[in-house]
């Protein structure tokens, strides 16, 4: 690995960490610390967990295909399975989470859709992943006519399906050495004594610990220390409508430029799909809008006209940020010492192979994961995973790749090799 992307081994004086954000990233790697005997505090600035991005009633657990063979695939597969597991083992201990193993079908909906599953049917992956069904078999896993017109051949992930992030949240910070602080927004950060104190409105004291992570989706690079990271936010709103006779028999969730739901039935959502969602760059300040409804409607009635005509009452769901980086790869690791990146890696654009770099220097005990996307509940599971092992010393070749990849020095990195910083 290059000396860029190394990480030195830990030595902390206890095993506790603070966690910056009550959303799927928080919880995830506040479970992941406390299954190691970790004690954590979690701190969250709304009235409960999950109401940002985590809030939507219902989201997607989907694997994201290319066309041939690549890392992006093999990661997203990689989180895809082992947030199955995580489910799986969530449930055997008895937690009780909203969710429904109902498969999901992305249409081929436009030539380069289709090109794409021409390619994946060639590559003969396995049918526990994924199938490649012709237009009959698509609409015999969907249960419904889709369309009035024309036929879809698709791509099913048999062990796909929705889950409520709500439940999953708090499944997973359910923990007796899990504390959780609400209604607290940390503003400010300061590394004094070895500690990072996380600082509110106020200038008061949060709290304190040898170790800060930060994951706090849309204002995860608002500090100080994370302002380098390159990252967008994009609004997203999703819509809910009510179940007809016909829509109710829908048995997979759908996906073509955006998703659906079957009808779902939780205590927060009873008999209704959720579609969408809208995609509004660089917008940090979402709000409900008639119009994201009316896109979300056009979206879906151009791929599944019939399913949108049985429809009755249309609602709004949910509206919140994702935030996104440049290459799609979340941020998961530790903040480098942006300063020691310029001066000791200057010269790599000139290719100096021969030339024995030092080894990377982070911030001291500040770590990251977020820039999640809208693909956060497939792989925030296993992105805390690789730093859970990071900050425990047992890193395995998986979470190095995953580590490598999701670095946060990584574009400082494409910068100097471009001699553009």
């Amino acid at each position: 690995m290059s000396a860029w992307f190394e990480y030195p081994q830990y030595h902390w004086k206890k095993k506790q960490a603070t966690i910056i954000g009550g959303g799927i990233a928080g919880a995830q790697i506040a479970w992941h610390l406390c299954q190691k005997n970790w004690q954590v505090t979690l701190i969250e600035q709304r009235k409960e967990l999950a109401r940002e991005a985590s809030g939507n009633p219902a989201g997607v657990i989907l694997p994201k295909m290319t066309a041939q063979p690549s890392e992006g695939e093999t990661f997203y597969v990689q989180s895809f399975k082992y947030t199955l597991d995580l489910l799986e083992t969530l449930e055997k201990q008895g937690k009780q989470l909203d969710r429904q193993a109902c498969g999901a079908i992305q249409l081929a909906y436009n030539p380069r859709e289709i090109k794409r599953w021409k390619a994946l049917k060639n590559r003969k992956l396995s049918e526990t992943l994924i199938q490649l069904l012709d237009e009959k078999k698509t609409e015999e896993a969907a249960g419904i006519k889709l369309h009035p017109e024309k036929a879809y051949l698709s791509t099913y992930f048999p062990q796909a399906g929705w889950i409520n992030p709500s439940s999953l949240i708090h499944a997973l910070t359910r923990h007796p050495n899990c504390q959780i602080i609400l209604q607290k927004e940390a503003l400010l950060l300061y590394y004094r004594q070895s500690q990072w104190q996380v600082i509110n409105d106020s200038g008061k004291l949060i709290n304190e610990s040898e170790i800060l992570i930060l994951a706090n989706g849309k204002s995860l690079c608002d500090f100080e220390q994370t302002q380098f990271l390159p990252h967008m936010p994009v609004a997203g709103q999703t819509t809910s409508a009510h179940a007809s006779t016909f829509s109710e028999k829908l048995k997979t969730v759908i996906g073509h430029e955006g998703y659906l739901t079957p009808a779902i039935i939780t205590q927060e959502t009873k008999g209704k799909h959720i579609f969408g969602a809208t995609f509004n760059r660089n917008n940090k300040h979402p709000r409900i809008r008639l119009d994201d409804d009316t896109e979300n409607l056009r979206q879906l009635s151009r791929y599944l006209p019939t399913f949108v005509n049985s429809l009755t009452r249309i609602e709004s769901a949910h509206a919140a940020v994702r935030m996104t980086t440049p290459d799609r790869f979340p941020y998961v690791g530790g903040i480098p010492d942006k300063h020691f990146y310029q001066k000791q890696y200057h010269d790599i654009h000139q290719g100096k192979q021969w030339k024995e770099y030092p080894k990377a220097e982070y911030l001291p005990g500040l770590f990251v994961l977020g820039g999640l996307g809208s693909r956060g509940l497939t792989t925030s599971a296993y992105c805390a995973n690789a730093l859970s092992r990071l900050l425990n010393n047992e890193l395995d070749s998986d979470s190095k790749t995953t580590l490598k990849n999701c670095h946060p020095g990584r574009f400082i990195i494409k910068q100097l090799k471009r001699n553009q910083l």
